[in-house]
């Protein structure tokens, strides 16, 4: 997709975390792995598990771990660099090394090791496994009907609706979203800063 074509949603945000959400993204499908197979996971089931995550890290621990933009989309919530990245748009060299698509199946390229997710720090981990043990064990549909009925922030559309920090923090009953939502968008802008 060539830059100039490409939708607003589509260009990665400089602070977004694209390694991490690789990484976490391949640690999902390699639940699913038998002895001697590859993780396997449906793309739905994925994104939802993964704004799962993203969303409590927000809740338990007031800023981000992939630094994403998020949108209201026709199935639910999600998390758009790490959709962008699962569907090839954005940082392919990075993906390719951890996933491989078939169709709307993620396969995780091999099992990692605790060493191998060197961009995952043990909070987030552990954010990541108790998703997994609330949610793993359902179905893409089921995590899509949730994500309509428990996420306050999602906004029902036949397009793609933004969903801001504060509209999370709001969501999960922090108190002071205005004021945290407002720090993570101060992170981000140093990040900017910082890239240029």
């Amino acid at each position: 997709m060539s830059e100039l074509s490409a939708p607003p949603w589509a260009s990665p945000l400089v602070c977004f975390r694209s390694r991490k959400a690789a990484q976490l993204c391949a640690y999902f499908a390699g639940k699913t792995a038998r002895a001697g197979t590859a993780g396997t996971i449906a793309k739905l089931k994925l994104i939802k598990l993964l704004y799962f995550a993203e969303r409590r890290f927000i809740f338990e621990y007031h800023h981000p771990m992939l630094f994403d933009e998020y949108y209201s989309l026709p199935h639910g919530p999600i998390c758009s660099g790490a959709l962008n990245g699962i569907d090839g748009i954005i940082h392919g060299k990075i993906w390719d090394k951890y996933i491989a698509r078939n169709g709307n199946i993620v396969v995780a390229i091999k099992s990692l090791s605790r060493d191998e997710l060197d961009e995952v720090s043990d909070a987030e981990l552990a954010v990541v496994d108790d998703i997994w043990r609330d949610f793993g064990h359902m179905t893409p549909s089921q995590l899509r009907n949730y994500s309509h009925e428990n996420c306050p922030e999602y906004t029902e559309t036949e397009g793609r609706i933004p969903i801001s920090y504060k509209q999370i923090l709001r969501a999960v009953g922090e108190k002071d979203a205005d004021v945290l939502a407002s720090d993570i968008e101060d992170m981000i802008d140093l990040d900017v800063a910082l890239s240029d």
